[in-house]
């Protein structure tokens, strides 16, 4: 794409229901959700802001915030699991800008809202890509759990609170090449997730997401099956988050998935492998050849 995406040009503000919905939106064409991971500080701008001309010149591309991340409001106490909201309100805002059907690629949590979409509403959905996909339908095999990256997630909120050093170590254990893990990117994710819609929002996600009365709707192995879309799950051979032996049961149960694994790569393909996934993501969603 020729015009330069900047945070400011593509960035958007929806209305759906009572809850307001950040977004980037760039492109024409066939339309792709992408949905960020759960990590503190995320947002769809720091996952996607550097595939955003490469999707943008292929798609109508909108990189959303989903509930409690970047912005994008949640309410005080969900009634549902975290990933049927976030998938609902998703749909709501596909209502809002007129789009019948997208494309969805998801990244850890983002994955996990991206199958619940297919599966509650799978005329909204077309087709799936999956990156490092969440516990939501990530079933560990032989890796320990939690994982390392799992554990660095959990101690950036522990006692006595979140510091740059613990958002350091968690970014550290997202990527092979250390170097991705520059002090620019360790203060601009800390100050995204310290501020106080950040370190709130996170706090509702997560009791949103372990919610016990709704804990079998996270569960999406159990009835992946149903699952009728074509989709494509990458995965980051090195992943120190998801670990790549949570792919397999997916694999197996999905009818139309096909796995495709990046070597020397960690959990942010995206970031590590940007050429690479761009290209097969691409080429899987506008022809179906991985």
């Amino acid at each position: 794409m020729s015009e330069e995406l900047t945070f400011e040009k593509t960035n958007r503000l929806a209305t759906v229901g009572e809850y307001a919905v950040r977004f980037h939106e760039a492109g024409d064409g066939p339309a792709l959700v992408m949905l960020h991971g759960g990590g503190p500080g995320a947002s769809g701008w720091s996952n996607y802001k550097h595939n955003l001309p490469t999707f943008g010149a292929s798609f109508r591309t909108l990189l959303v915030n989903q509930p409690g991340f970047g912005g994008s409001e949640y309410p005080a106490t969900f009634d549902r699991h975290y990933l049927t909201f976030a998938a609902d309100i998703l749909c709501g805002l596909l209502d809002e800008l007129g789009i019948e059907k997208a494309h969805l690629l998801g990244n850890s949590l983002g994955a996990g809202v991206a199958v619940r979409l297919a599966l509650d509403h799978p005329d909204r959905a077309d087709k799936l890509v999956l990156m490092g996909t969440g516990s939501a339908l990530s079933v560990g095999l032989f890796a320990p759990r939690p994982s390392e990256g799992i554990n660095r997630l959990h101690e950036f909120s522990a006692s006595p609170g979140p510091t740059p050093e613990k958002m350091e170590a968690f970014l550290r254990t997202l990527v092979v090449d250390q170097s991705l893990v520059s002090p620019a990117l360790v203060s601009e994710r800390f100050a995204a997730a310290t501020a106080p819609d950040g370190s709130e929002g996170m706090k509702a996600m997560q009791a949103g997401y372990n919610n016990p009365t709704f804990a079998d709707d996270g569960n999406l192995w159990k009835i992946a099956s149903r699952l009728q879309h074509d989709v494509l799950i990458t995965w980051g051979r090195e992943d120190r988050v998801q670990p790549l032996d949570g792919a397999f049961l997916a694999l197996q149960l999905v009818k139309n998935a096909r796995l495709y694994v990046i070597p020397n790569c960690g959990h942010w393909a995206q970031v590590e492998a940007k050429a690479e996934f761009e290209r097969v993501a691409t080429s899987f969603l506008l022809d179906g050849a991985a």
